[in-house]
């Protein structure tokens, strides 16, 4: 009996877990989060492994993939045809404009909040996936983006 219980517990408990990282809340209100795929490029970029993190290193940004928090998925090389594949640079811009429009959404002008996102440990209203090319397949890291140049600022890059 006590492992149904136990079982069931880590069912929920992992459904929970993966529902909120697909989310973010403004003033209350639940909004969805674009799904961006970026691909890392062993020869530009770097990823240093320890016992429970892999850390992506992709053009100044930093992406922290957590062994127990998510997994790794693998699919075919032909599944890379069907991904959209963005670019890091600007992807806090973007990030930005993807929060003002989402503010826009909430109805009532004193509920919206003015200004730069609101500053936290990780990027919130992006659910970014890194793409990393191995032998005849692709290993997909769902991950969480780490604040390491702006926040939500306009940036402009040469």
């Amino acid at each position: 009996m006590r492992k149904i219980v136990l079982f069931l517990f880590i069912i929920v408990k992992s459904y929970s877990q993966e529902s909120t990282s697909n989310y973010f809340f403004i003033n209350g209100q639940k909004f969805s989060k674009q799904t961006k795929y970026v691909m890392y490029d062993s020869k530009e970029d770097v990823k240093k492994t320890t016992n429970d993190k892999i850390y992506f290193f992709i053009q100044g940004e930093t992406f922290e993939f957590l062994r127990n928090k998510f997994r790794v998925d693998t699919c075919s090389i032909r599944n890379l045809k069907k991904i959209k594949i963005e670019k890091v640079k600007g992807l806090s811009d973007r990030e930005y404009l993807f929060y003002k429009q989402s503010l826009n959404k909430i109805k009532g002008k004193e509920d919206k909040i003015l200004g730069p996102m609101p500053i936290t440990k990780n990027h919130n209203y992006f659910k970014v996936i890194i793409v990393e090319k191995y032998e005849n397949r692709i290993l997909k890291y769902d991950v969480d983006w780490t604040y390491t140049g702006t926040r939500g600022f306009k940036v402009i890059r040469k």
